[in-house]
């Protein structure tokens, strides 16, 4: 699990780079705190002119906006998957003093209020406003430093919704699964949570990605009206790497593929990259998230 550092555990050492990722999570972790651009600059130890000028190019974006989107992204996405909280308390959770400075922030963000995108979420403008950020890649030598594990993954059964369109289109998907689960008694924190993807969304026509977004089970699934079927991960050899925050981005997939498989002298199976979601849940942050990666060899 991402660490959270207090302030004081910043020592301001590091590439200009590190520290302003250093300042990125930070963020990331605490939407719900007040930062401002004097606490945050002395963080990555710049002047708040080369702060605010640094952050920009390293992440596309001011540390405001990061900070904004961070809270809007969490509390959009509590409205949506956790349908039991209250409007009030997502605000409160997300920093807000009160629900109308919140819903003025939600509607000028997404177009909607928060009730009409609770009940009718348009996906399409989310992903204009979370789609991934403009980042400098990783070099390859840090992933070279990160544990790769070459592992025998046993047959799996999973209960699968198939998602074919845009990507901007998943998180439709995945209402329709997690109200599947919900259905049928299948918590959160049961079964192993998975995403096996077919195709390269970078390099695909956004009609026709498709991607499976699945959970292992013990039995068949039974018809059901949301079009949840039963699915084989397959037994098999594969090359593992974990990816910690958000899964927006997830560049270790390039590097298993482009980078570590022609070095390595494996070869890739008939099965496509999946990933693992170790954690999941409407409370689970970007920050927090785990992630393992498998990439399917003969």
């Amino acid at each position: 699990m991402t660490q959270r550092l207090p302030l004081t555990e910043f020592s301001g050492a590091g590439t200009a780079e590190s520290r302003i990722d250093r300042v990125a999570s930070y963020i990331e972790c605490h939407p719900e705190k007040d930062l401002s651009l004097d606490e945050l600059s002395r963080l990555a130890n710049f002047s708040k002119f080369h702060f605010h000028r640094l952050f920009k190019a390293r992440t596309g974006i001011t540390a405001n906006q990061l900070h904004q989107r961070t809270r809007m992204k969490r509390a959009s996405l509590q409205l949506v998957f956790n349908p039991i909280s209250r409007i009030t308390d997502v605000a409160l959770d997300a920093g807000f003093e009160n629900i109308e400075s919140f819903s003025r922030a939600f509607r000028r963000a997404y177009g909607q209020s928060p009730s009409q995108f609770r009940h009718f979420p348009l996906w399409t403008k989310w992903y204009e406003v979370h789609g991934a950020p403009k980042q400098s890649k990783k070099f390859v030598e840090e992933f070279r430093n990160m544990n790769i594990a070459l592992v025998d993954f046993p047959q799996t059964m999973v209960a699968a919704l198939e998602h074919h369109g845009p990507e901007n289109q998943t998180y439709s998907t995945a209402m329709k699964f997690i109200d599947w689960r919900r259905e049928h008694g299948v918590r959160f924190d049961q079964g192993q949570t998975y995403g096996i993807h077919y195709t390269d969304p970078a390099n695909t026509f956004p009609e026709d990605y498709r991607m499976d977004i699945c959970v292992s089970v013990d039995e068949p699934v039974v018809e059901n009206q949301h079009g949840v079927i039963t699915k084989i991960i397959p037994a098999g050899r594969c090359a593992v790497i974990r990816h910690l925050g958000s899964r927006e981005w997830m560049p270790e997939v390039e590097y298993l593929i482009y980078q570590w498989l022609p070095e390595s002298g494996e070869q890739l199976g008939n099965f496509p990259v999946y990933f693992h979601y170790v954690n999941v849940g409407p409370d689970v942050r970007d920050p927090d998230m785990i992630t393992d990666i498998y990439l399917p060899l003969k």
